[in-house]
């Protein structure tokens, strides 16, 4: 795929050994201008400053040799020794060779030995920049490539639910298999909570079943239990009743910003499913963390622990300093998050879904690669599986600018031009608007038969 649409810019780095010879008399005329004017004030009667050692004449040499290398060192030594020798005698003064002969030799040689370890750092900072971008540009490779792994994962997940299937990891199907089965304790999880997430204060919560109105009863805390009352209403805590309702870990929104930040209340809430028949016994709710690990791995990380306690299908985690592959559940946030910088800013963002459905001859990963290397590095990326339509979802980062937008548009039409799909698997773009909730944002992203306008 063609990068050219946003070229990346970098420094240019001279080659060592090669000066323009402009430059150098320029600066040699210059310095040795100064110092012969400075000889003359100061000591008239010693034309090259040859009673001083070392004889200030010798930084000529050595600054040029710096600058410019070995062959300009040399020529500048040289060039210095035939001007002092000529002054001395013109004025007079005369120069034993044999009492300034360590002097002399010294021009030259300080101006070589400088020149050539200048150009071997050159050299090297050279090879060190070519190393650094062949290993940036793998590392490119091997990020897209993860990323590519990361979303097919996610795909398979989704596609094992779609048929009933449960989506436990191989590896975690044979760990689960060589371990005794044990009842859940509702003490040992939240011991677990405390050691490995570092929980200040947590409790679990009996849900009673077939009963939406009875309260839920506290059968186990951690920390201060003045926050978790032996009897607890959903009703009363909108995290508690929606996590409950919609069966899902849910997080306070303003945890998922950057910086993230606390509201008053419960942190977070997690519906544990045990039991054969796999349906909600307990629930998991969160007042207090350590404020260090206030972030979004932080329950990540929970989640994943209340998972492998009760036998529960786990989440992959996904650490956000390596890739950029998320869930649904944090691409809603991050919609929601979109649509509040584009009402305070108005910077909209713009909503990408790609059909992902290819015939046995095409081969994506290629052509995914180079998308994302070329592709905003604040980009988000997750997928679907819509009524038996597989895709990629991609958010891009807020711009105002239209050109940049309509770059970014045909980056995604190239690269399924490039794969020589159809109509059918053209890309939808959507752009947040002011006032959209997620939900309305991803009825648009989904649907199929429309576009939006880019601009």
């Amino acid at each position: 795929m063609s990068a050219q649409t946003l070229p990346l810019v970098h420094g240019s780095v001279s080659c060592p050994g090669s000066y323009p010879v402009r430059f150098f008399l320029l600066r040699f005329v210059a310095f040795f201008s100064l110092l012969a004017l400075l000889n003359y004030l100061i000591v008239p009667g010693d034309a090259g400053w040859l009673g001083v050692n070392p004889t200030p004449f010798l930084l000529i040499p050595v600054l040029l040799g710096v600058r410019y290398g070995f062959s300009a060192g040399l020529s500048a030594g040289l060039l210095t020794v035939l001007l002092l020798v000529a002054g001395r005698y013109v004025a007079g003064q005369g120069i034993s060779l044999t009492e300034h002969r360590y002097t002399l030799i010294s021009f030259p040689l300080f101006g070589v030995l400088l020149g050539q370890v200048s150009e071997g750092l050159q050299r090297r900072g050279l090879q060190l920049e070519k190393e650094r971008e062949e290993l940036r540009r793998e590392n490119r490779r091997v990020h897209a490539e993860h990323e590519l792994l990361v979303l097919s994962q996610q795909d398979l997940q989704q596609r094992l639910e779609f048929l009933g299937t449960e989506a436990d990891s191989l590896d975690e199907q044979l760990e689960e298999a060589g371990e005794t089965c044990s009842d859940f304790v509702p003490s040992d999880l939240l011991a677990a909570l405390a050691r490995i997430t570092h929980a200040g204060n947590a409790a679990l919560y009996e849900v009673p079943p077939d009963s939406r109105a009875a309260a839920l009863v506290r059968v186990a805390s951690l920390g201060d239990s003045a926050h978790f009352p032996e009897h607890l209403l959903r009703d009363d805590h909108q995290i508690v009743a929606e996590s409950l309702a919609r069966n899902c870990f849910l997080v306070q929104k303003t945890l998922l910003e950057n910086p993230p930040s606390r509201r008053p209340g419960y942190l977070a809430a997690y519906p544990i499913i045990n039991g054969a028949d796999r349906s909600t016994t307990h629930v998991l709710i969160v007042q207090d963390v350590p404020f260090n690990n206030l972030q979004p791995g932080a329950f990540e990380m929970m989640k994943s622990v209340c998972d492998r306690r009760n036998g529960s299908p786990a989440l992959p985690l996904h650490d956000e300093a390596r890739h950029r592959s998320i869930g649904q559940f944090e691409f809603y946030a991050a919609m929601e998050a979109a649509v509040t910088t584009h009402t305070k800013y108005a910077a909209p963002s713009t909503l990408v879904r790609v059909p992902f459905d290819f015939d046995d001859g095409v081969d994506p990963a290629e052509s995914f690669r180079d998308l994302l290397e070329v592709l905003p590095h604040r980009t988000l990326l997750s997928n679907s599986h819509e009524e038996g339509r597989r895709s990629v979802l991609f958010l891009l980062p807020a711009n105002s600018d239209p050109v940049v937008r309509d770059a970014l548009r045909d980056l995604f039409l190239d690269f399924v031009e490039e794969l020589g799909l159809g109509r059918e698997h053209a890309p939808h773009f959507v752009m947040t608007a002011p006032g959209e909730s997620p939900q309305q944002l991803w009825g648009k992203l989904v649907a199929v038969g429309q576009d939006v306008s880019f601009r």
